[in-house]
């Protein structure tokens, strides 16, 4: 999978966004609004390129918390990778769920 395809799997198929600025080594993406704080961050995966633009690694970020960064080898079958992007999409949602029920607003 290049570049555009990978991205456009992360962006249309799985619903990410893009970090605005798309450095030419890496790119982060996030499950809804871009936000970096720390009790409130979004980010779920990061995909990194090499020097010819082909993607190499993909970071899952959710799971890379407290320095245990995991990082999945590229080029994987299609539904290895969508299968590993969902189940970061879900540690996000779970983790965003429990930061607002401990602020008061999860009904």
């Amino acid at each position: 999978m290049n570049r555009s395809e990978l991205h456009q799997l992360l962006v249309a198929d799985l619903g990410l966004t893009p970090e605005p600025a798309m450095p030419a080594a890496a790119c982060t993406y996030f499950l809804g609004e871009v936000q970096w704080h720390p009790a409130r961050s979004t980010r779920t995966a990061r995909v990194f390129y090499g020097p010819d633009g082909v993607p190499v690694r993909l970071q899952l970020c959710a799971s890379s918390d407290n320095n245990n960064t995991v990082l999945l080898q590229l080029p994987l079958e299609r539904q290895q990778l969508v299968s590993a992007v969902r189940a970061e999409i879900e540690l996000v949602e779970r983790r965003l769920a429990r930061a607002m029920d401990a602020a008061g607003g999860g009904g």
